[in-house]
């Protein structure tokens, strides 16, 4: 009997009685994952294919079992997992003895026993073979696109803070610094009405040093997005933009419902809204702006329109998109929707991301099967 493994902090165990799917079942070689992209289970064929024993498994993530390299990779598939893609992705994973394992693995959406949002994997050995420099498949270059894109976002996300932190939060603390040696110089020469006036002005810019880091907090990840959810939030975030540039008149409609959004896709809709709207302030000589959000059918459908000046796609395809617009695409990429573009000169831009979304019924057949 496997020596029972202690879960990582906020992971939780599973019942007695709670076991693997239908889908991971048997001799099928597959893990189960949460949200948290960590493994919850795995079956003895999954394990053993790379020299552990099950619960050897348990807490781990898909990256940390990547050979050098494929890292990035890992963390790109099971992003995509999370946000529901079934297509097979193959991964060079690292056995506990070292030994290189290259498997095909295909995705189903499943729910956890305790009612959570999961996922399965089923992977199965394929023949690893030598390459070419030059050689590389489809899947290849999709999943390297991608991984590219995230961390081309990602980095660009941390300069963007890290400027912030040293342009605007910097210089307050160090005049405070100086405010409170310069209040103790003041007593040590028996000035202490002095000194209280100087502590004052300390106080106060302590105040505006609070209110940045909150401005930052909020930038990174808005609390309203946890406390009142997504549609409040934009409602909140468009009259705040509205705000800031008078000149822009922002219309947001959102008719979908909390529940018909994964949890995982709010964060990530509302930073495509922060960049769109950022983009037609700076580029698109616009005076209005809407934003809607709706669920049509079994799609989640976002989209965002101005009248601006627009351009032409065309040409801007041959020269790439704007770094506004590719972390638009890259994010609606990572989290399988899809993204479209409709512009053309001093007729305004429309962009377009949908989400496919399994119904109810769907979902309820899915668990059946």
């Amino acid at each position: 009997m496997d020596a029972k493994v202690e879960l990582p902090a906020g992971l939780p165990e599973l019942g007695a009685n709670e076991t693997m799917p239908p889908f991971a079942s048997g001799g099928v070689a597959a893990v189960w994952l949460d949200q948290q992209d960590r493994i919850r289970e795995a079956t003895a064929s999954a394990a053993s294919m790379i020299g552990y024993e099950p619960r050897a498994l348990v807490g781990r993530q898909l990256a940390d079992l990547a050979a050098e390299g494929w890292r990035t990779a890992a963390e790109v598939a099971a992003a995509r997992v999370r946000f529901g893609a079934t297509d097979s992705f193959e991964l060079l994973l690292k056995g506990r003895s070292g030994r290189q394992t290259l498997v095909e693995m295909t995705a189903q959406t499943q729910p956890l026993p305790n009612g959570e949002a999961g996922s399965v994997i089923a992977w199965s050995e394929r023949r690893l073979r030598k390459r070419s420099r030059t050689e590389t498949s489809p899947g290849d270059v999709e999943l390297r696109r991608l991984a590219y894109g995230l961390l081309r976002t990602q980095e660009a996300e941390r300069m963007r803070v890290a400027g912030e932190l040293h342009d605007d939060v910097a210089p307050l603390v160090v005049m405070v610094k100086y405010m409170i040696e310069d209040a103790q110089a003041r007593l040590a020469r028996g000035a202490p009405d002095e000194a209280f006036e100087v502590m004052n002005g300390a106080t106060a810019r302590l105040r505006d040093v609070l209110a940045e880091l909150r401005r930052i907090s909020t930038d990174l990840r808005p609390r309203l997005l946890d406390d009142l959810g997504l549609g409040p939030t934009l409602h909140w975030y468009c009259r705040g933009f509205e705000d800031a540039c008078p000149s822009l008149t922002v219309q947001c409609r959102i008719s979908a419902e909390e529940r018909d959004i994964p949890e995982e896709l709010k964060l990530e809709v509302f930073r495509i809204v922060q960049e769109a709207l950022s983009n037609v302030a700076q580029h698109a000589g616009a005076d209005r702006v809407n934003v809607s959000l709706v669920r049509l059918g079994g799609e989640l459908r976002l989209g965002i329109d101005d009248n601006g000046i627009g351009f032409d796609p065309a040409r801007v395809a041959e020269q790439g998109l704007g770094l506004g617009l590719q972390a638009i695409r890259k994010r609606i990429d990572a989290t399988g929707g899809a993204f479209a573009l409709e512009t053309a000169p001093h007729r305004g831009t429309r962009l377009n991301a949908s989400w496919k979304q399994a119904s109810s019924a769907d979902s309820l057949a899915s668990a059946a099967a």
